[in-house]
Order: structure tokens, then C-alpha cells, then sequence
């Protein structure tokens, strides 16, 4: 089921931390729910209080199994693997509940073993639903479905987080939340246009709205992550947000994104009067551009390391778009390594080849021009999509 365009407007824009004075609850809200129900206070205590007496002496292990579960939470920050064994340690003693799955599916996927993280988040669910419901478990139960190839399961997770995103700790976090959730509806979007490529009316037509739901629903969450505080992901946003605008068809709004992203990276030139003024600019304006081109040519390369990507050769389309203002070859050659690989069989490569063909005329139709400062910046191959 797909949220609608204004369905998710509303949903993006609704005013969970509206008063600075709410953001303290909102997080210890997010906190008081990864508690697992058994170790949280009873009747209004506070929650510090933990157990009661009467709980103890039911359980006596109690206390030690929530004592390893608060320490595996603390762990799964800096030492995922201790964080594992305190999961181990807390599903020995008290066998049967959630909260040592989820742990134990956290520390998974921190250690890079998704596939071990699904089945553990597959356990905690049959015991207990509600089990993955605070932001954090959501979010890592979001990104081990998408990666073990369950978009559709994954998507309807991160429409439900993406509300409660205020509840994460940090701007960088709900930032990168919100390039997941849009690259894989990105990803959704592209396998629903080859869907709708081989199917018959009416089906094809079903899946042309799908398509374009999908894509008007990555661009929603880019927009939104765009409008939050500038985080170390923004210019990753912008990236993506250009290349959602420009499949969608609409080019002039991809451009104006990445103009803008442009401007923000060259500094400002100082003016200066006469022959010497004039002198001055110009060695300002190149040594202007050499930043420019030595600061997309780093935005670039760091592009090879991020793990928000659902479809790997997306990571390919991006570092074009971050050459395409001051890198006209290396973006080519970019653009080119894309088409000639999984992109050139894909629903977007004619968005791709449009892009290519602009930049060829640009450079004089041969397309291997280089600006003078310009350095090489060969395209390395792509080490694969989301880990």
C-alpha cells in the first residue's frame, strides 16, 4: 500500500518536537520504550526503580537478566560482539523473551551479518510484536530487510519511522534514515517501471502509478531531510535529491539543486580595483575553483564508502552528479561506466544517457575535454550497494 503524495506531506511535516522544551521527552520517551516490558517499573514507579521485590522473588535471575540487557544496549555503540554475548547471557537465564533477540539482532548487524539480524528480529517478533517498536530497533530492523532483499517489508517499516524520527539521537541520524527510506523507494520505483514494462494493460498502467508514487515519495523524503539542520550528510542529500528530481523528468529543478550545491562549495571571491584588482580576482577566482574541484572530486570519492545506497550502482550516478559542475570529464566518464554496466540495462538509463549526451555537447562533443583545473579522477568500481 502506498502512502499518497499529501498523505506523506502531512505525515513529514507533523510536529513531534515542535517546543525545544519537548525534544528531553521525546528522547527519553525513544528510551523508555527499548526497556523491555519485564524490566520496566510497574504502577507508575519510576523506571530506574526496575523489579519489584515480588518480581525477584518469581525471577530471581531478573535483576542479573536485565542488568546484561541495559549493558548490551550501552555496548552495541563501541563493542558489538560483548553486546552479543550479554544477549547470550540474558536469552540463558531467562529463555523465551524478546528484548535478548532484538540484542542479539542489533549486535548482528552491527557486525555486518544481516542475515543473522533478520532471523533474530523474526524470533523477537513471534514472541513479542511490539518488541521492535522504539526508533532504534525500528531503524536496524528497516535496514536488515533491505539488505537481504526485503524491500517491500523494509519500506513499510521506514514509512512508519520516518514520523518518529525526531526520537533518534542525533541530525545525522534522522538524515540518514531519511536517505534509506528514499533510496529504496527509489529502488522500488525503478523495479516497478521494468514491471510495468512487460505488463499488459490495465496491469501496466497499476504499476506506471506505483512507479511514480514510489519516486514522489523519495523525492518527499529528500525535501524533508533538505529543509532539516545542515548535517555531514547534506550534501548527500542534495546529490540524491537531483538524481530523484531528474528521473522523475524534471530536470530543471535537478539543475537548480545542483547549482545551488555548487555555489555553497566555491568561496566568495574578493573584488579588487584596477589592473592589480583585476589581477587579483583572477588568481582568487582559479584558486576559487581549485577548491571547488578538489572539494567535489573528495565528495566523490567518499561516495565509494557509504552504506544508504539500495541499488549499487546508484553510487556511480551520484559521484557524476557531483562532477558535473567543475569535473565535466571525470562526470562523463562516470556517466559512461554507469551505462555501460547494471544502470545501462536499467529503468533509468535514459535519464542517465540524457545526462551524458548534455555533458558531450558541453565539452565540444567529444566529451573528453578537460578544464585545466581539473585532475583525474578515473571511476573505481563499485564495491557494491547497501552492506
Amino acid at each position: 500500500m502506498h502512502l499518497g503524495p499529501l498523505l506523506l506531506t502531512a505525515l513529514l511535516v507533523l510536529p513531534l518536537a515542535a517546543h525545544a522544551g519537548q525534544a528531553g521527552d521525546l528522547v527519553a520517551a525513544a528510551a523508555a520504550a527499548g526497556r523491555p516490558p519485564e524490566c520496566s517499573a510497574r504502577s507508575g514507579r519510576a523506571i530506574a526503580r526496575g523489579p519489584t521485590v515480588w518480581e525477584r522473588a518469581r525471577a530471581p535471575e531478573l535483576p542479573r537478566y536485565c542488568d546484561l540487557l541495559a549493558r548490551g544496549q550501552a555496548q552495541l555503540g563501541g563493542d558489538a560482539e560483548a553486546a552479543r554475548e550479554s544477549a547470550r547471557l540474558a536469552d540463558q537465564l531467562l529463555p523465551g523473551h524478546a528484548a535478548p533477540q532484538v540484542l542479539l539482532a542489533r549486535a548482528a548487524l552491527a557486525l555486518g551479518s544481516p542475515e543473522d539480524a533478520a532471523r533474530a528480529f523474526e524470533r523477537a517478533r513471534s514472541v513479542d510484536p511490539r518488541s521492535v517498536e522504539d526508533p532504534q530497533t525500528m531503524h536496524d530492523l528497516a535496514r536488515s530487510l533491505a539488505r537481504t532483499g526485503k524491500r517491500g517489508e523494509a519500506i513499510a517499516i521506514y514509512r512508519a519511522l520516518v514520523p518518529r524520527i525526531d526520537l533518534l539521537g542525533t541530525a545525522d541520524q534522522r538524515a540518514l534514515v531519511l536517505l534509506e527510506a528514499a533510496h529504496l523507494s527509489m529502488a522500488t520505483a525503478g523495479a516497478a517501471s521494468v514491471a510495468d514494462a512487460s505488463a499488459r494493460p490495465p496491469a501496466g498502467a497499476h504499476g506506471e502509478a506505483a512507479a511514480r508514487g514510489d519516486l514522489d515519495e523519495a523525492i518527499a523524503y529528500l525535501r524533508e531531510a533538505r529543509l532539516r539542520a545542515q548535517t555531514q550528510l547534506a550534501r548527500d542529500v542534495t546529490l540524491s535529491l537531483a538524481l530523484a528530481l531528474d528521473r522523475s523528468g524534471d530536470k530543471a529543478q535537478a539543475d537548480a539543486a545542483l547549482e545551488g550545491d555548487a555555489t555553497a562549495l566555491e568561496a566568495a571571491r574578493p573584488r579588487g580595483e584596477g589592473a592589480r584588482g583585476r589581477a587579483e580576482d583572477r588568481s582568487a577566482g582559479a584558486a576559487a575553483r581549485e577548491r571547488t574541484a578538489d572539494d567535489l572530486a573528495s565528495a566523490a570519492a567518499r561516495l565509494r564508502t557509504v552504506e544508504y545506497l539500495a541499488v549499487p550502482e546508484d553510487r556511480l550516478a551520484l559521484e557524476a552528479l557531483a562532477l558535473e559542475r567543475a569535473m565535466t570529464a571525470a562526470a562523463i566518464a562516470r556517466w559512461e561506466a554507469y551505462l555501460s554496466g547494471a544502470g545501462g540495462q536499467g529503468p533509468w538509463a535514459p535519464a542517465a544517457r540524457a545526462r551524458l549526451d548534455a555533458l558531450r555537447r558541453g565539452a565540444g562533443g567529444g566529451g573528453r575535454a578537460r578544464a585545466p583545473q581539473e585532475r583525474s579522477a578515473a571511476p573505481r568500481p563499485s564495491a557494491g550497494g547497501a552492506r
